[in-house]
């Protein structure tokens, strides 16, 4: 199934299970004991659970959780002594279309030449206590793990979907940052408290984007506050980028589902909304981060090194190999400055190129692979990628255990709460939430490709000599990985076996497939058409063969050696955004 071993098996007909189920099976003596039945193996959905539980996730929570869950939730509308009351804010949350979980939002107003900004995130402190049931449970999980349809979260969904989301129509206990913000996109002041809100209406990302392209909101008092939100978030952006931030676009994912049907997918690019939200999420961080340093107050940074030296120059040989137009590198040893900027350059050379030539999905990834990986540190603060000098998570304490470790410290420095984490369990939730959060990168991507794979399957059965244009996106040392389809939305592996007229070879750069009779040459940015050859679902496998080549009989099986997956989707090496960690804006800064 998804791996070795006996966690999961198609079910024999009996009590649990029928022939045809994805199912969850422990070892024992004699045969295998079934524990969960996930559904059909046809089914996506079912899929995603299987998956799931291979990785020991989607586990329901204890019953003590539970219990102390619903106890707290009993409390959410009683009074806080010194919470500061601003339910008369006009509030701004903005979220992705079918979104349960709103952990922040924004409130602004002018103040002479400046922007008063209030970034407004949920008190999750407030109802996990340290040590308490479900703060252990927390700390276990790391973080929420989404995967198409379905998430595994990491609290409560009586905390998560209702008492600590910041939901339209409803007083909600938050911990607000108030930054007051020039027009060079410097924070003047900064000022944090508990507060209470009341969000009167919920928007979309599209519905905000549509706004910015000429249609209302329908609130007139609304449209002129996102206006003033814009504003303020263009001087963040504007400052963030002079002093040196990367700015790599890549896409994500977007499924789209009919309760258990898995309808379609598209590429979701982040839009000026996103970036607003981002923005804002972004300053409120490195501000709590700042705030904290200053105190010395133990808590969880987002760490990010600037990239090796080694690293720059593998990724300037690549797109010299590849192309790519590029500045040479200073002579000499590169310093970590000159290392974070030539990564800077690379970026910008690389969308001056696709623009271009094209090679969207493909160039960028260098940039990607050649930054080293964001983690959790008690010891350093820095953040290459934003050109940080102090950050932290902050903003999405429902689903990062980090940033409720980052309330925690800023409410005992503020004298509000005295439930700080020492240095010892900041350290140790540090470890723990790296941990987790690379297995849930690991695990989202695993979903990505089989429900890429499941829809290819769908596409492909009326039509199963059908052509597409595809993108090379990366080069193995036996074959190519290939986005192809419509925004070519989906990923393919094409085995350099299948590739006739020659011997291909991979170049020693691992970018190019060279000819060794022909001396062609295939490379990462490169259009090719393809035609599908088998699927694997399951395996989240879709072999490829070039467009014109003889088709393998309809349900063939497919080569039985190693598994390269789908293969084109990038990693994601640390990349995170203000908001992040989430199946809804999973860039991670």
């Amino acid at each position: 199934m998804f791996a070795p071993g006996p966690l999961l098996r198609l079910g024999k007909q009996g009590k649990l299970g029928k022939i045809g189920d994805l199912v969850t099976a422990i070892a024992g003596r004699g045969s295998p004991r079934i524990v969960a039945v996930h559904g059909s193996a046809t089914s996506p959905r079912a899929a995603m659970a299987a998956l799931l539980a291979d990785e020991d996730l989607g586990r329901p929570f204890p019953k003590a959780v539970i219990a102390e869950a619903e106890d707290v939730a009993r409390q959410a509308d009683d009074v806080d002594p010194g919470r500061v009351d601003l339910t008369g804010q006009l509030v701004i949350t903005i979220d992705p279309e079918g979104a349960k979980d709103h952990d922040d939002a924004i409130a602004v107003a002018r103040d002479g030449d400046a922007i008063r900004l209030w970034v407004h995130i949920a008190d999750v402190s407030r109802f996990v206590r340290p040590e308490g049931a479900i703060d252990k449970e927390a700390s276990r999980r790391g973080n929420s793990v989404y995967v198409p349809g379905m998430v595994d979260p990491m609290l409560p969904q009586v905390l998560s979907n209702d008492v600590c989301s910041l939901r339209p129509g409803a007083d909600r206990k938050v911990v607000t940052a108030e930054l007051l913000i020039g027009p060079d996109g410097e924070v003047r002041s900064a000022h944090f408290q508990r507060s209470t809100i009341h969000s009167r209406r919920r928007l979309t990302y599209p519905q905000v984007d549509r706004f910015f392209g000429g249609v209302s909101l329908g609130d007139a008092e609304l449209d002129a506050d996102i206006q003033v939100a814009r504003e303020v978030a263009g001087w963040l952006r504007a400052r963030r980028m002079g002093r040196g931030a990367l700015e790599i676009t890549t896409g994500e994912a977007a499924f789209r589902w009919d309760d258990d049907r898995l309808l379609g997918v598209e590429i979701e690019h982040q839009t000026e909304s996103h970036q607003l939200v981002e923005d804002c999420m972004i300053a409120a961080n490195e501000a709590v981060a700042r705030f904290l340093l200053a105190k010395g107050v133990p808590t969880i940074y987002r760490f990010h090194d600037d990239p090796s030296e080694t690293a720059i120059i593998l990724l300037y040989d690549r797109m010299a190999a590849l192309g790519v137009a590029m500045a040479p590198l200073p002579d000499g040893p590169l310093t970590p400055e000159q290392c974070a900027q030539a990564a800077r350059d690379a970026g910008a050379a690389i969308t001056a190129h696709v623009a271009r030539h094209g090679g969207a999905r493909g160039l960028p990834v260098l940039v990607l692979r050649s930054l080293r990986q964001a983690y959790y540190s008690v010891e350093e603060s820095s953040h290459s990628g934003l050109a940080s000098s102090a950050y932290l998570h902050f903003t999405s304490p429902i689903r990062r255990y980090p940033d409720l470790v980052a309330h925690r410290a800023l409410l005992d420095a503020l004298g509000l709460d005295g439930q700080a984490d020492n240095a010892l369990g900041c350290a140790l939730a540090a470890e723990q939430s790296s941990l987790t959060e690379r297995q849930a990168v690991n695990v989202e991507r695993r979903a990505d490709r089989v429900c890429l794979a499941f829809l290819v399957r769908d596409v492909i059965a009326e039509d199963h000599d059908q052509e597409f244009d595809g993108e090379v996106t990366g080069v193995g040392e036996a074959g190519l990985f290939v986005a192809f389809g419509p925004d070519l939305v989906y990923d393919g592996y094409l085995p350099a076996r299948a590739i006739p007229g020659d011997w291909w070879t991979q170049d020693p750069l691992g970018v190019l497939l060279e000819g060794d009779e022909s001396g062609r040459r295939i490379g990462i940015g490169d259009a090719i058409r393809v035609r599908v050859d088998d699927v694997q679902p399951l395996r989240g496998r879709v072999e490829l063969v070039p467009a014109g080549t003889v088709a393998k009989p309809s349900g063939a099986p497919g080569p039985r050696g190693r598994d390269t997956g789908a293969g084109g989707r990038p990693a994601r090496p640390g990349q995170d955004s203000g908001r992040g960690g989430n199946r809804h804006q999973r860039r991670r800064r």
